[in-house]
């Protein structure tokens, strides 16, 4: 029995479009490296309830390359806090590099986190390291975590912060919305181009063969 040429290009798209990769749940919030600087997905939702905030501890009048300064993240709103692990954070920075004064934080060069230790409590402070006199970029994402082991209820955000040469910072709230990471993007647009290619393709093939039937058929 012959397939209906129809079904045969229904059934080759459907199976290319099966590789475009799917946006799911991350398992962890703790590096850009694997969310792709989407945030914590696996935390509950996105929620301006929660409120991420970065301050320079003590008086700065100006920042120097080379010195170090502390600062202290931190988050307010979402779940009330009970239980055990009820906040975390990630942030990351553009220029100059982190380091951890004690046992609740861990960093990787130009990324800083909560450790398991760190994980009951809302404030953290971590130490940095200015690369240049510019204005350093920060973004920090926080969890706001009621404890009780699982994801429902939980809430998280993000927000940018710009430390001026002055000292001074200011902030911006990253919009809740679906974010999907450059690689994820463009190994979609690959798979859509590859399936659009595919499927000029068999539709060729086919009005080549319907032709060539048609011309036997006149003899």
């Amino acid at each position: 029995m012959g397939k209906n040429p129809s079904s045969v290009v229904l059934v080759l798209v459907c199976s290319t479009l099966f590789l475009v990769p799917s946006v799911s749940s991350l398992p962890n919030g703790i590096d850009t490296g694997t969310t792709g600087g989407n945030g914590c997905f696996c935390h509950g939702a996105q929620t301006e309830d929660v409120t991420p905030s970065l301050a320079v501890v003590g008086d700065v009048g100006a920042i120097v390359e080379g010195d170090s300064y502390a600062l202290e993240v931190s988050l307010t709103g979402g779940p009330a806090e009970a239980g055990e692990n009820y906040g975390g954070f990630l942030v990351s920075v553009d220029s100059g590099s982190f380091a951890a004064p004690d046992a609740d934080v861990a960093v990787d060069g130009d990324e800083a986190t909560h450790t398991t230790a760190g994980n009951d409590q809302r404030s953290w402070q971590i130490e940095w390291t200015a690369g240049s006199a510019d204005v350093a970029e920060f973004t920090l994402r926080t969890n706001s975590v009621n404890g009780d082991g699982g994801s429902t209820g939980d809430q998280w955000n993000m927000a940018t912060f710009y430390l001026n040469a002055d000292g001074s910072i200011t902030q911006t709230l990253i919009g809740p919305a679906a974010r999907i990471d450059d690689a994820t993007m463009q190994t979609g647009e690959n798979v859509i181009i590859l399936s659009c290619i595919l499927l000029m393709g068999v539709l060729s093939f086919l009005s080549v063969s319907k032709k060539s039937r048609g011309r036997r058929g006149e003899f």
